[in-house]
């Protein structure tokens, strides 16, 4: 069963590193969501900041690190706006 990511919910990455999800948009027919990493005690370490990309293989789903300086502007003003 393929899981949704949720706002607020904690995602944990391969690596272990855990992030908050704080929003979530769509650009170009591809998903996006703002984060905010965590520390073990669940709390917000507000300088570590991403935007990650939805990645969707064999429905399995993955999240990438946006690092296209380009598209985080965009993506920056378009999550910001619906904050």
């Amino acid at each position: 069963m393929k899981m949704k990511i949720q706002t607020n919910s904690i995602i944990t990455l391969s690596n272990n590193e855990k992030y908050m999800v704080l929003n979530e948009a769509t650009y170009e027919d591809n998903h996006y969501y703002l984060v905010m990493g965590v520390d073990a005690n669940q709390e917000i370490i507000s300088s570590k900041v991403a935007i990650f990309k939805e990645e969707d293989e064999n429905n399995e789903i993955y999240v990438s690190k946006v690092s296209d300086s380009k598209l985080i502007i965009e993506l920056t003003k378009l999550l910001k706006s619906q904050l």
